[in-house]
């Protein structure tokens, strides 16, 4: 199971970047913002739907089925239909090369390229910073099973979780809304100085949830609330300071 979900999250490694560069490639400075705030948003939202089908499936059995490898099942299905359609309908917006390039000497440049990144300071720098940060957010990856350790069903853990999408969904579409004016006001700050803002929110935010909040599935309310709040002002990072450029 461990090796199964560590090669999915390779693929999802693949996909990602390639999705911003797209994203980048058919914005400006102007408008990148926003861009990736509907994007971050309309990935949130089918994290919302995709998580509480999943909550709701586990205790359920479908023709002799366990409901959690259903949902796996699910996940399989949905992916490769996107990547036919990707591969029928999709477009690069990039300008096509005069020249044709083999397969090995555009690998000899992409290995070029990555090496000429990895040796920048500033890149290593933000990737040790990368690692550091998201462990707070690969923690609230299990939320929905702490929720339910504490007592809280199905039911109600599917609908906090749903919540918490919802509001990390606004939040991401805050923040690139927001972005965009700010970084036309401060150019080399404004950005920074956003999602700095969003970063700190989330420890009060967090003391809140995990050390003010009793461990009882009777709190519902006050956990739901804790966890839009802190959804939505933790999540304007990436869109509001996203600097993808577009490739030429």
């Amino acid at each position: 199971m461990a090796i199964s979900r560590g090669l999915n999250g390779v693929g999802l490694a693949l996909v990602l970047p390639a999705i911003s560069s797209l994203v980048a490639d058919y914005t400006d400075d102007h408008t990148r913002g926003a861009a990736f705030g509907w994007l971050q948003m309309t990935c949130n939202l089918g994290s919302i739907m995709g998580g509480s089908f999943g909550v709701l499936l586990a205790p359920v059995t479908f023709l002799g089925v366990a409901g959690w490898r259903l949902a796996f099942h699910a996940v399989a299905l949905v992916s490769a239909v996107l990547g036919i359609l990707m591969w029928c309908f999709a477009a690069d917006p990039r300008a096509k090369s005069k020249t044709a390039a083999s397969a090995a000497e555009e690998a000899r440049e992409l290995l070029r390229d990555a090496r000429g990144v990895i040796g920048v300071p500033t890149f290593q720098i933000i990737v040790a910073q990368g690692i550091a940060g998201s462990i707070p957010w690969s923690a609230l990856n299990f939320s929905a099973m702490w929720l339910e350790l504490v007592g809280f069903t199905h039911w109600e853990t599917s609908v906090i979780t749903g919540l918490y999408l919802l509001a990390t969904a606004l939040g991401a579409l805050f923040g690139g809304l927001v972005g965009d004016p700010v970084s036309r006001r401060f150019p080399n700050t404004g950005r920074i100085a956003l999602a700095q803002i969003s970063s700190a929110s989330a420890l009060p935010l967090a003391a809140v949830l995990l050390l003010a909040l009793p461990n009882d599935p009777s709190t519902g309310v006050a956990h739901a609330a804790v966890f839009f709040i802190m959804g939505f002002a933790i999540s304007w990072n990436a869109s509001s300071t996203n600097k993808y450029h577009a490739r030429h």
